[in-house]
């Protein structure tokens, strides 16, 4: 089997490597399918992350539409210091982002505001580099996300967005990494 450096390679390639055409296309398709999900439907406080403009399916206008539902919208912020993901509010589009840690869009401010209890959260998206059929989850390998997800209580859904490509027969795991709920891909 590939390696875990190997295959996080021979992802960002395949994912820069996409039209943006294609990947509005196919992340459209995504956002179709996550809108009508069960757990996002009834959820009420939903942790999203911004994609970052390369390659990751689109989640711009997921947000909207989860702002437009009346659900209360959190992001990760990545606190290199203490090594971990703190939660922070986004309360509407026009409080702006910007460029955080490793490239990863952060609501502006957000470096003041209070944390927030992860213990609340109805239902987490996440993103990833690939993903399998048992609903194992590759990152980008610095530990943020799996930290974070292990936190969560065990009946919290935990769902990744991906395409097509990106879902493997199997993926590298070690007893460090968190599986999802579901994986869903255009």
């Amino acid at each position: 089997m590939i390696g875990k450096e190997e295959l996080r390679k021979k992802m960002k390639q395949r994912l820069n490597s996409q039209k943006g055409s294609e990947r509005r296309k196919n992340s459209k398709a995504i956002e179709k399918k996550l809108l009508n999900e069960k757990e996002f439907l009834t959820s009420k406080r939903v942790m999203l992350y911004v994609s970052k403009g390369t390659g990751e399916v689109e989640t711009g206008r997921i947000i909207k539409k989860a702002l437009n539902m009346g659900k209360e919208v959190v992001l990760p912020v990545i606190s290199v210091r203490e090594k971990k993901i703190r939660l922070v509010r986004f309360k509407d589009l026009k409080q702006g982002l910007k460029k955080g840690p490793y490239g990863i869009y952060e609501p502006e401010g957000s470096r003041s505001q209070g944390r927030l209890r992860i213990k609340g959260l109805d239902l987490v998206i996440v993103p990833g580099l690939a993903f399998d059929r048992k609903n194992d989850r590759l990152g980008h390998g610095k530990g943020y996300y799996d930290s974070f997800l292990k936190t969560l209580p065990k009946d919290t859904p935990k769902i990744g967005l991906g395409f097509r490509f990106q879902l493997l027969k199997k993926i590298p795991t070690t007893q460090y990494d968190i599986s999802l709920t579901k994986v869903i891909t255009n």
